[in-house]
């Protein structure tokens, strides 16, 4: 007789394909935030532009999220990521590694694209209380 549970792990591990790269488990999220474009090469309007945007995950190294502009990789961000959880907001900074459009648009019509953004470790970020908050929700 086959037994019909799933062991979580082994099911997560299975998930994840040889071309993820991700290197930390991921919480699924719809928390806001904001960022602001620092630099970017490949669109320079851009720079100084500060997008409304979603979460839609969120790791130790990384956040996915939502918005209606198309950021291109490589483009540099402060974001400001309002946890419900918790009280605060915790600024961070990171690089876009890839953008995609969702195939959705917002309420006034413009296309929506999935941003993914690897964070950086910055003297004037809260990178470590970041950290910090994800060691302690993992561990529940």
């Amino acid at each position: 007789m086959t037994d019909n549970i799933i062991q979580f792990n082994t099911a997560r591990i299975k998930r994840m394909s040889n071309n993820d790269k991700r290197m930390h488990p991921r919480m699924e999220r719809d928390d806001r935030l904001f960022t602001q474009v620092v630099l970017a090469a490949d669109d320079p309007e851009l720079v100084g532009a500060t997008l409304s945007c979603t979460a839609v995950n969120m790791s130790v190294g990384g956040i996915q999220f939502r918005t209606n502009k198309s950021v291109p990789v490589g483009t540099l961000l402060d974001l400001w990521v309002d946890v419900s959880s918790r009280p605060g907001k915790f600024f961070l900074a990171g690089e876009v590694r890839w953008s995609r459009p969702t195939a959705e648009a917002d309420e006034n019509g413009a296309e929506l694209h999935f941003i993914g953004v690897q964070l950086k470790s910055g003297a004037a970020t809260d990178i470590m209380d970041w950290r910090d908050f994800h060691a302690t929700a993992y561990a529940h």
